[in-house]
């Protein structure tokens, strides 16, 4: 390469990067861990709704199925800190925050109620958690969804303190293994 050509090259590889990033993005393929790459980059820490602006779950009575078959009830979470969220497999925000939920789940499985819910069919949502070796545990809704839990955007997700009150309600990708948040999560447990 002579000096001309790497002048050139210097001058424009920002541009370089930009086009070819622009050109993965048509490859099908690519599209969805590429955009869930640079989601989680810019996932933020999830933040507590200010106290006068949470709202309380009138009914806990809320009919899941999880991906063997087996009908769950909403309730059983009724007293526990409780993570409810709302996602698909096709969801590139979703999927940019799975690995962080995970970590989540690993840390606090027992301690804490878990409820990923999807309206995909189980064979689908099945075969997305083996290949990312994911092994929270995932809903279908079996009735309708609490009012309070109605959002339009995927992934939504809430976080429920020990009265059911909804302390947090995040849309788009975060991060919910910041020290923050399990800060939260640790003196809510105490």
């Amino acid at each position: 390469m002579n000096d001309k050509t790497k002048t050139w090259l210097k001058k424009r590889k920002w541009d370089i990067v930009f086009v070819a990033f622009i050109g993965l993005m048509f490859i099908p393929s690519v599209r969805m861990p590429v955009m869930s790459f640079v989601q989680r980059i810019f996932a933020g820490s999830p933040s507590e709704i200010a106290a006068d602006e949470q709202k309380t779950v009138n009914s806990m009575d809320w009919v899941l199925v999880d991906l063997e078959g087996k009908q769950h009830n909403f309730s059983e979470a009724q007293g526990k800190i409780t993570i409810v969220n709302m996602w698909a497999t096709w969801c590139p925000p979703c999927v940019a925050e799975m690995p962080s939920l995970q970590k989540l789940y690993d840390k606090y499985g027992d301690q804490l109620a878990f409820y990923f819910v999807s309206n995909e069919k189980p064979a689908t949502i099945k075969r997305f958690l083996d290949s990312k070796n994911y092994t929270f545990p995932v809903y279908i809704p079996g009735s309708n969804y609490p009012k309070e839990f109605e959002s339009n955007s995927l992934p939504t997700t809430y976080v429920l303190d020990q009265e059911g009150k909804i302390i947090m309600e995040e849309v788009g990708a975060h991060d919910w293994f910041s020290n923050s948040f399990l800060e939260k999560i640790d003196g809510m447990l105490q």
